[in-house]
């Protein structure tokens, strides 16, 4: 037997070889547009989670009848797919609560800010308060010194009129005068004297060392007894009444009320003790004062004016 190239498997022929080969090749162009088909589907396919009452295994399964045409599938599928979105809902959440957070923060500041005002107002009411208390107890204290003083001075002036009564009751307040005497002056009308604060502080101190002791009445008296020698040697100046009329009464004491009482009722008021000319006066016994016109005695003081 005579040797060959060719080998022989079975009994297929060319033809069937061909055959097959071209049926590989169908079917491997319809795995492909299957493939294709898939793709495609899986594009048009929502990427969205199922609805909850959607049944993921039916949904698949009309699907997959529909794999011949791709329109109806996607239409399967979207009929049977709804699709959630959470951002929009999760934004309103957030939303509602930052307005929430905001509204509350708002009210809190207002509250605080009506509080701040409340006391503010509340303070300002006592500080109100308080003035008008303390402008009420200055008023009280103010009224009430008023009173004080307005009753002081009236019952200076009772004192005053007192004593007028009193000079008036024991004396007889002569025609204007504190005292009444046998001989008295109808003529006698003195003359005003204005003092200096030097010669009225002097004088009062005159006064004091010359009567002191004798209240008012004796002061009233000695008082007079100066103005009148000023009259007569036209002066206003004590020195020169001290120097001329040989006054020996000390200056050095300050002087009580009843000297300052009476240097003001002779000189400020220039009223008078007896209702005649007082020039001169002594205590104990003088043979020469005795020589003189007598007008009065006080307490041992015995009082004359010169004879003419």
């Amino acid at each position: 037997m005579r040797a060959t190239k060719h080998k022989h498997y079975g009994s297929e022929t060319k033809s069937s070889v061909a055959n097959k080969a071209k049926t590989r090749k169908g079917v491997k162009v319809l795995s492909i547009l299957f493939a294709v088909a898939v793709a495609g589907a899986a594009f048009i396919i929502p990427t969205t989670t199922l609805a909850p009452d959607v049944d993921a295994y039916e949904d698949s399964r009309a699907a997959s009848l529909s794999v011949g045409d791709i329109d109806k599938f996607a239409s399967v599928i979207t009929n049977n797919c709804v699709e959630v979105t959470t951002a929009p809902i999760t934004e309103a959440v957030v939303a509602s609560s930052v307005e929430e957070k905001t509204e509350a923060a708002t009210k809190k500041s207002e509250t605080k800010a009506e509080e701040k005002k409340s006391d503010a107002e509340e303070k300002e009411t006592k500080a109100k308060s308080e003035e008008k208390t303390e402008e009420a107890t200055e008023k009280a204290e103010s009224k009430a010194e008023t009173s004080e003083k307005k009753e002081t001075v009236e019952e200076e002036d009772r004192d005053d009129s007192a004593d007028a009564d009193s000079y008036q009751s024991d004396y007889g307040y002569y025609n204007g005068a504190l005292i009444s005497i046998d001989n008295a002056d109808p003529s006698y009308s003195p003359s005003y004297v204005s003092l200096s604060t030097y010669d009225r502080e002097k004088l009062e101190r005159l006064v004091m060392g010359e009567a002191g002791t004798m209240g008012f009445y004796g002061c009233a008296l000695v008082a007079q007894s100066i103005r009148d020698a000023m009259n007569r040697s036209g002066t206003s100046s004590i020195d020169y009444i001290i120097s001329q009329y040989q006054y020996f009464g000390s200056t050095a004491i300050e002087p009580n009320s009843d000297v300052k009482e009476a240097v003001s009722y002779i000189f400020d008021q220039n009223g008078s003790a007896v209702q005649h000319r007082v020039i001169c006066f002594y205590i104990g016994y003088s043979s020469w004062h005795e020589t003189q016109t007598f007008i009065t005695e006080l307490d041992g003081v015995r009082f004359f004016d010169l004879n003419a």
